[in-house]
């Protein structure tokens, strides 16, 4: 029998906008998301378009994805452009550095332009701080973005693309304090300095750049980097923080406190982590220029997920659930987070799609950036969920069992609820209550759920794990409705 909750929505109470932004993507040159997972190549048997695999492309374009972040990663910081612009068949081959494997360069530049375009996506592009130099970053923008006739852009139009990109994102490296080359905040920051000048000056003013921000090993980081910069705070328009969770955990043999722990632990983890980021950021803004954060990388990393194995993970209903609250609680973050980019759209860590062959499957994950679409540039809604019991982790942290986000339309005429119930074992019947005075009629309710945190989609079975419509009667009301154990459901709601 279900326990009886109720959750109050306070539709009367719009405040900030949730940035569609924070549905966004990241790609790196790492095991087979680029080549396999969208490059395949023009001789190919798999349907492709130019060398992009058509199978991903209609799958990806399907979610409208707000933007998509490459070419990495720590492979961005031993990236040099030119390599992969022109004649593919005289690309100079690299060593791919730090995931040990061989690099064609025949997926570059122009490639991940296409793709974006075919996908409909904004490109966001990462810049080699680490081993490159300032004139290789400046001259990328030029290629990118340049309408002047230089050499640079010729190069461009010789190469089939006389329009400009007008790349607006753009990264001033990746983990300095890692992989991008072991700095020191303080030097970091006067790098940035000079990499920015010259970034904002030939990307112009409407461009976003985006400088190196923290990870949990590296907590002072933000602090010292932004102090550092100073006054050059008004160079850049973001600092971006990673954060990843599932340390330790099995992609599916897990234990039940390993969920736990995941759902629980990991997911107040990062929640503090980015609210402590917040107001480093808010210490640091200038009147002249709004300064934001990003969270351009996130998501699970299973122990399985290792360089032998190209990061390859499954991904389980666990994920799923993992993904909904994630993005719960973006939503209420959202007046300081502007993006965030989960790690990796192919075939790497929480992926939205796995290849194999021809073969294509969608991930749990890739479900719940279908069902929460429209919450995408919605003004975030109140929501209070009580009479709910908790979760509590082996480590003694509590979550309540059901979380709630709403959105309003900008038009006001539609309310979108997402509910996301964590309970191993318990359904809930639930009374929601709107606080308005807006009659609301229930359209469309959506939901994801097998009754087995371990389900997964695979290549033999693909719809293991997908969104179901729930019947809905004519004249329903919010009175009771049942959230069953290990669920996301979304709920639409339209004014009368």
């Amino acid at each position: 029998m279900a326990a009886a909750a109720s959750i109050r929505i306070h539709a009367n109470r719009p405040s900030h906008v949730v940035s569609r932004y924070l549905y966004s993507q990241f790609i790196e040159h790492l095991g087979r998301c680029v080549y396999g997972g969208i490059w395949v190549g023009e001789d190919s048997k798999i349907a492709n378009d130019g060398g992009l695999r058509l199978d991903t492309v209609a799958a990806l374009k399907r979610l409208k994805l707000p933007a998509l972040r490459w070419p990495g990663g720590c492979f961005a910081d031993n990236y040099h452009w030119m390599d992969g612009i022109g004649p593919r068949d005289r690309r100079p081959k690299r060593q791919n550095l730090w995931w040990r494997q061989p690099e064609s360069n025949a997926f570059g530049t122009d490639e991940f332009m296409r793709f974006c375009k075919l996908i409909s996506t904004e490109p966001y592009v990462c810049v080699n701080v680490g081993s490159g130099t300032v004139e290789e970053a400046r001259s990328w923008i030029e290629y990118c973005n340049g309408t002047q006739p230089s050499s640079i852009v010729e190069m461009r139009v010789a190469n089939g693309h006389p329009e400009p990109y007008n790349v607006k994102f753009w990264g001033v490296g990746n983990e300095s304090w890692g992989c991008g080359g072991n700095l020191r905040p303080e030097f970091a920051a006067d790098l940035c300095r000079q990499y920015a000048t010259y970034m904002r000056q030939a990307a112009g003013p409407d461009a976003k750049l985006t400088a190196v921000g923290s990870e949990p090993s590296v907590p002072d980081w933000d602090e010292r980097f932004l102090d550092t910069l100073g006054e050059f705070v008004e160079l850049v328009d973001y600092i971006g923080v990673h954060v990843y969770s599932g340390k330790g955990i099995a992609e599916i043999e897990f234990s039940d406190d390993d969920y736990k722990r995941l759902l629980v632990d990991d997911v107040k983890r990062k929640t503090d982590y980015i609210k402590r980021a917040i107001e480093t950021v808010r210490a640091h803004t200038t009147p002249r220029r709004a300064f934001g954060l990003i969270l351009d990388e996130w998501g699970i990393w299973y122990k399985e997920a290792t360089i032998e194995r190209g990061h390859w993970q499954q991904s389980t209903m666990q994920d799923a659930l993992f993904t909904a609250i994630s993005f719960h609680k973006f939503h209420e973050l959202a007046a300081n987070l502007f993006m965030a980019n989960i790690a990796q759209t192919i075939n790497v860590l929480q992926a939205l799609i796995l290849t194999q062959g021809p073969q294509l499957v969608c991930t749990p994950t890739y479900h719940v950036f279908d069902l929460f679409m429209p919450h995408r540039d919605g003004r975030f809604v109140p929501c209070d969920a009580t009479k709910v019991p908790t979760i509590k982790s082996p480590q003694g942290n509590e979550a309540a069992a059901l979380s709630a986000s709403a959105t309003l339309s900008a038009d006001g005429k539609e309310l979108f609820v997402s509910v996301v119930n964590l309970d191993i074992s318990g359904a809930y019947s639930t009374k929601i209550e709107i606080k308005d005075a807006t009659p609301w009629a229930l359209r469309h309710v959506r939901r994801l759920c097998t009754g087995n945190l371990r389900s997964h989609n695979t290549f033999d079975e693909p719809e293991n794990v997908v969104p179901q419509d729930v019947l809905v009667e004519a004249g329903a009301t919010l009175d009771e409705m049942t959230f069953p154990a290990q669920s996301v459901t979304t709920v639409r709601l339209t004014a009368r």
